[in-house]
């Protein structure tokens, strides 16, 4: 019995080891400030489709390059 225990043991230290050395940086969602629903906006951003710098959700041109988000194209 102490060997089926052991043995038990083992086998979840090794596999709980492996997840944690194979999982990717930056692969978990992790809220690291107090405003979780500001991180979970965040987390789904899109980059700006021009110039691919990073926005946020309530950004109405990008930060970067300043052109507006769902203005119609001139033409």
């Amino acid at each position: 019995m102490l060997e089926l225990v052991t043995t038990a043991s083992i086998i979840t230290a090794l596999v709980i080891l492996a997840s944690r050395r194979t999982r990717l940086p930056g692969s978990t969602f992790v809220f690291d400030s107090s405003s979780w629903d500001q991180d979970y906006l965040e987390a789904g951003d899109l980059p700006c489709p021009w110039c691919q710098a990073p926005t946020r959700e309530t950004d109405q041109a990008c930060p970067s390059c300043e052109r507006v988000f769902g203005s119609p194209v001139a033409g």
